[in-house]
């Protein structure tokens, strides 16, 4: 069910598309006070802007004010979500863009990288999973980058962390096929992990993304927008008392 499943991708980055005074707004004042000790007013914008859909996304599936969901994270830095055990979360950023997912009942991982050129791309790979020379050549952007997003996701969603769960993570690469798979995750219950990568160009840009989603049980229920902003929550969702703004100029 998309409603018990959700995920965007979203650009941060133009400045045209934004009211930072609204996303201000959907942040608790800790948020903001961490946007204030930002060394430049890019990078303020940039996280409020993320931590605003972050919010926005859950404020939508939990039927709460973004500014008032407590978002907390594990030893392992997984995001929590204290008063919804049930709905579990994961983000991801790579320059000016955000993948948020989230979903109901089952441990869900994401991660996203901007496609550049990797060298020696499986020397990279090697630090973080030993099993990489069972993969093949790994030079090619797609064979790469599919395989370290599905890594980075599995451990976001596993909570074990790239460096103590990536060794847990099986990859292969089917005969003929330049894009790694997911095959499994060692010692992460009875239930099969699945994981799917996808391809995007970022409108008005050559820049290209690869995403990955990591799930407990299928990832078919992931219904992800791409380029779409979450909806803000209507009334009286949106009702939550107004933030300070920032003391510096937020921009692009």
């Amino acid at each position: 069910m998309t409603d018990r499943a959700k995920g965007w991708l979203v650009d941060l980055r133009p400045a045209e598309r934004w009211d930072d005074e609204a996303c201000c707004g959907d942040l608790p004042a800790e948020e903001t006070r961490m946007a204030d000790r930002l060394c430049d007013s890019a990078s303020a914008a940039t996280y409020i802007r993320a931590r605003s859909v972050i919010r926005r996304g859950l404020a939508g599936l939990l039927g709460e004010p973004p500014a008032e969901i407590r978002l907390a994270s594990e030893v392992g830095g997984r995001p929590v979500l204290h008063d919804h055990p049930d709905w579990y979360v994961s983000w991801s950023r790579s320059k000016s863009l955000l993948l948020l997912a989230a979903r109901y009942g089952e441990p869900v991982g994401v991660d996203l990288e901007v496609i550049r050129p990797i060298s020696p791309a499986a020397g990279v790979l090697r630090t973080v999973y030993p099993r990489t020379a069972e993969l093949g050549a790994v030079d090619q952007s797609e064979t790469f980058f599919t395989a370290w997003t599905l890594l980075e996701a599995a451990v976001k969603a596993t909570g074990r962390g790239l460096a103590r769960g990536a060794r847990d993570v099986w990859l292969y690469r089917p005969s003929g096929e330049s894009r790694c798979a997911l095959g499994g995750i060692r010692n992460a219950g009875e239930v099969p992990w699945s994981g799917r990568t996808e391809q995007f160009a970022v409108p008005g840009s050559s820049t290209r993304v690869m995403t990955a989603v990591v799930t407990r049980g299928f990832t078919d229920p992931i219904h992800l927008d791409a380029w779409q902003l979450p909806d803000r929550p209507p009334s009286p969702v949106t009702a939550a008392a107004p933030r300070r703004l920032l003391r510096k100029e937020v921009s692009a």
